[in-house]
């Protein structure tokens, strides 16, 4: 049943997110149509590879409390699916160390404000030491999420969506960072859609706040190592 339950999640996710893409849509014309059902099989597939542990034991090769066997094979789901559909995102392929000069200022201070929230928090914290969760949060998250969320799933939206004026109010970024905390706050458990308003604000936000880092930049790298950092020193600073 929980199995089955982890399976439906992103179906939730999408009954949110599809009707937004398809409001959002620049033009309606067969390529976009076929962007935003790549953004749905690209989704699933990823969301299939992340609990793909829990499906099968012989995959499960990492023990630890931490879910490191999921997160491989999502960072794995995502370089694959990158190069399946890097041709549809062609004009917004934000896979390069090389960054955009003329947005990487903005770029630069919103992460840097992100990582000022979270050390905050941190600091405000309380947590028992736990070395695994200290390696855990400064590796896989940025890794697989940031290769994901901001590589290919902003990449097919930014391609899909109008531009909408200024960076800020891009639907792109918006419906990236709606996405971001609808997977972190709904989700099916025990037979019921359970929702978390709290966090579904501050994950969105920090989603938004990401996908903004990637579209200004024009790359991941910032967002990638904003998110590891972010998650590292929340946890370290609660131990401490």
């Amino acid at each position: 049943m929980q199995n089955a339950q982890l399976l439906l999640n992103p179906l939730l996710h999408l009954a949110v997110i599809v009707p937004l893409l398809l409001i959002f849509m620049k033009e309606r014309t067969r390529e976009n149509y076929l962007r935003v059902l790549s953004i749905v099989v690209c989704y699933c597939l990823y969301s299939i590879a992340l609990v793909f542990p829990y499906l099968f034991d012989s995959l499960h090769f990492i023990n630890g409390s931490w879910n490191w066997n999921g997160k491989l094979f999502g960072l794995a789901c995502g370089v694959i699916l990158y190069f399946l559909f890097r041709r549809q995102f062609a004009d917004n392929n934000f896979f390069t160390l090389k960054q955009n000069k003329e947005g990487l200022r903005s770029a630069l201070k919103v992460a840097i404000g992100l990582l000022s929230v979270y050390v905050l928090a941190g600091l405000l914290g309380e947590k028992e030491f736990d070395a695994e969760t200290l390696l855990f949060q400064i590796s896989m998250p940025g890794l697989d999420e940031e290769v994901m969320c901001r590589g290919v799933m902003l990449g097919l939206m930014c391609s899909t969506l109008r531009e909408g004026g200024k960076p800020s109010l891009n639907p792109a970024i918006i419906i990236n960072g709606i996405w971001f905390g609808l997977v972190h706050s709904l989700a099916f458990q025990n037979g019921e859609v359970v929702f978390s308003v709290a966090s579904f604000i501050v994950t969105g936000l920090v989603g938004y706040a990401l996908a903004y880092i990637a579209l200004r930049s024009r790359s991941i790298l910032i967002s990638m190592l904003t998110h590891n950092l972010c998650n590292f020193c929340n946890n370290l600073l609660s131990m401490i």
